[in-house]
């Protein structure tokens, strides 16, 4: 399976109204997120991402997020777009876990049929990357 990757930047994140209130402490919300992709992916990501957050005072005791991400670009020189599904948590041990699919059938242009999976990784200095295995039908 091709193995691929991209930095990216992330341009804009705009809080949106949702119908899940926060409790006892606990944070949820809804933002849209807009990124720049560099690299052996070209192009921009649109993200509408659910979210929860428990705050503590130093930092959280605990985070979690469900998205879906359109990347329209290109992929090692392939043009198209195609659908990212997240969902990560991270616990107060700073713990992470996340899973990073391509939602089947949601390829278009020279893109469409592609599968597979990847996995954000943030650099100590905070910079993004998007690793990226796939195959094209």
């Amino acid at each position: 399976m091709p193995h691929t990757a991209a930095a990216f930047v992330i341009d804009s994140q705009e809080p949106r109204p949702n119908q899940l209130t926060s409790d006892a402490g606990i944070e949820y919300g809804l933002l849209v997120i807009s990124k720049t992709f560099s690299g052996s992916i070209e192009g921009t990501g649109t993200v509408e991402m659910l979210f929860t957050r428990t705050p503590r005072e130093s930092s959280f005791a605990g985070a979690g997020y469900v998205a879906l991400e359109r990347i329209t670009g290109t992929v090692d020189g392939h043009r198209g777009s195609f659908a990212l599904l997240h969902i990560a948590t991270i616990d107060e041990q700073q713990t992470n876990w996340g899973r990073w699919i391509i939602s089947p059938g949601s390829g278009t242009g020279e893109l469409a049929g592609i599968t597979g999976s990847g996995r954000i990784d943030i650099a100590d200095d905070g910079s993004h990357s998007l690793q990226l295995d796939y195959e094209l039908a």
